[in-house]
């Protein structure tokens, strides 16, 4: 039996579809078929639903200080994607939005509010434009969009991180995105780095195998979408983060775009209590 540690200090889960605790919220927990691999998923709650997609680099669990919470009012899914914490890994080319439409379709989502971290916020964006109908909000936190592009700052992390040199050994990459970068999480936010160390075993995997990408360059069609969309970008986020963003906010129409101070990149484990401000305030909003 496999365990592991959450992020928040969260009971040990069964690596089986199972029925486990949260903060008091029951959780059901279980694989969904997907073409050519499983996806493992956490459900929660009741009413309205919404679906949390992690960034590129943690799993479904980054999400730890929001989803007992949004769990009280909400039917909350989260899940990891492909080459993530417990789904498998890819073995042939697939896409991440058939993934998640395969998640509504298979746990009878008809509608939902999504949250996307960073690529999983480019999730977000391009599986709204692909499925209009099944989104009634956005919540994206440091996301970004295809088609914009990114500079040679973003590559090498202004400077500070040398690909050559790391690539051959991943626990250093993922101690160096946690620990020594200045975007990723903000240096003054020392608990949030000794919390995501704590789920290193469970970071992002290899991933050799390319995605099938959308049918559509997201950025040229920000313009379609209509829902009431929140763009959250932490304070330290490096800046083609918040290029992302400003490029994001001006494409949507009616999105509104916030800053949240002394933080970087992972806002929901470094500033939890401001993120959750600024999403109730939202989702109060939306439920009027």
């Amino acid at each position: 039996m496999k365990k592991y540690m959450t992020t928040f200090c969260l009971v040990l889960l069964k690596v089986t579809n199972s029925m486990s605790q949260v903060n008091s919220v029951p959780i059901d927990s279980g694989y969904i078929d997907v073409d050519g691999g499983k996806l493992y998923y956490e459900k929660a709650g009741k009413g309205d639903n919404i679906v949390l997609l992690h960034d590129g680099m943690v799993n479904c669990y980054i999400w730890d200080e929001q989803f007992p919470l949004l769990a009280k009012k909400y039917n909350v899914i989260r899940y990891d994607r492909r080459g993530y914490g417990k789904s498998s890994d890819p073995q042939t080319r697939y896409s991440h939005i058939d993934d998640l439409n395969q998640i509504f379709t298979k746990l009878k989502i008809e509608k939902a509010i999504i949250f996307g971290m960073s690529s999983g916020g480019r999730l977000a964006i391009d599986f709204t434009l692909k499925y209009p109908e099944k989104v009634n909000g956005m919540v994206l936190v440091g996301a970004v969009v295809a088609g914009f592009g990114y500079t040679s700052h973003m590559d090498t992390r202004g400077g500070n991180f040398n690909p050559q040199t790391l690539n051959s050994d991943p626990a250093k990459i993922d101690r160096y995105f946690i620990m020594d970068d200045p975007y990723e999480i903000y240096s003054g936010n020392i608990a949030a780095k000794e919390k995501i160390m704590k789920l290193q075993p469970y970071l992002a995997r290899d991933n050799r195998v390319p995605t099938r990408p959308p049918d559509r360059v997201a950025l040229r069609f920000l313009s379609e979408i209509k829902i009431p969309t929140l763009i959250l970008v932490g304070e330290h986020d490096i800046p083609d983060v918040h290029a992302h963003a400003g490029a994001i906010n001006a494409g949507i129409p009616n999105s509104k775009r916030e800053i949240i101070p002394r933080s970087g990149h992972l806002i929901p484990v470094e500033q939890p209590e401001l993120f959750n401000e600024a999403v109730n305030g939202f989702l109060s909003k939306l439920s009027k």
